[in-house]
C-alpha cells in the first residue's frame, strides 16, 4: 500500500486519471524520501520505505542498555510493530539453540526487551545478536503521513516544468523556483517519525 493513492493525490491536485501511473510512481518516491529523512535504515526488501517491513538487525554494544538496563536492546528501526525471531549466538551460526522462545522477550516501540527467566542474555560480541522485526507504520492508521505524500507529491508536479532550473521567466519576469527537495511544511510532519535515541 502507498502512503497515498492516486485518488488521493488527484483529489487535492486535480490531475486526471491517465496521470496515475506517475503518481503512483512519486508517491513510491516519496515514500523513500521520507525514509532517508527520517533516518531509516533499508528493510531486507532494499528499498527505503514508511510503510511496515522486515529488518534483521544485529545490536551491538552500543545497542545494549548498562547497569539494570542491560536486558534491553534499542533497534535502529522505525517502530516495531512485531518480532519474528531472536538469537544470542557469539558463534554467529544462529542454530535453534539460540533462538529465544517469544515468551523470552517484550517489545516497546523501538525496544527489545530480555524478560527476567530468557535463556541468553544479550551479548557484546560482534553480531552475536540477531533480531528480526516487522517494523514501521500501517499507512492506515497514520494519515499525518497520507497528508505528507499528498503534499510533497503536489508540488513536484507543480514544479516539473522547472526542474534543473533555478529561476523562470514567466510574462518577461523572472522568479525563483522552488527546490524539488523536501518542503519545510513536510519535514515537520516528518519529525515525530525520525529514528533518533529513545
Amino acid at each position: 500500500m502507498a502512503l497515498a493513492t492516486a485518488a488521493q493525490i488527484r483529489a487535492a491536485t486535480r490531475i486526471n486519471s491517465a496521470n496515475d501511473t506517475l503518481l503512483g510512481v512519486l508517491a513510491s518516491r516519496a515514500d523513500a524520501a521520507f525514509a532517508r529523512y527520517c533516518g531509516h535504515p533499508r528493510p531486507d526488501s532494499g528499498g527505503y520505505t514508511m510503510e511496515a517491513a522486515t529488518y534483521t538487525t544485529f545490536p551491538g554494544r552500543y545497542d545494549i542498555g548498562i547497569g539494570k538496563d542491560a536486558r534491553i536492546a534499542v533497534l535502529p528501526t522505525p517502530v516495531i510493530q512485531s518480532i519474528t525471531s531472536v538469537h544470542v549466538d557469539p558463534e554467529q551460526d544462529y542454530p535453534g539453540s539460540t533462538l529465544l522462545a517469544a515468551s523470552e522477550y517484550v517489545k516497546d516501540g523501538r525496544k527489545v526487551e530480555l524478560t527476567s527467566d530468557a535463556t541468553h542474555a544479550w551479548s557484546t560480541s560482534p553480531r552475536a545478536n540477531k533480531v528480526v522485526v516487522s517494523a514501521g507504520y500501517t499507512i492506515a492508521d497514520h494519515d499525518v503521513l497520507t497528508q505528507a505524500c499528498i503534499i510533497q507529491v503536489a508540488h513536484w508536479l507543480s514544479n516539473t516544468a522547472s526542474a534543473g532550473s533555478s529561476n523562470m521567466s514567466t510574462a518577461g519576469q523572472s522568479r525563483p523556483v522552488a527546490p524539488l527537495g523536501l518542503l519545510p511544511e513536510v519535514t515537520t510532519l516528518l519529525d515525530p517519525y525520525m529514528v533518533g535515541v529513545p
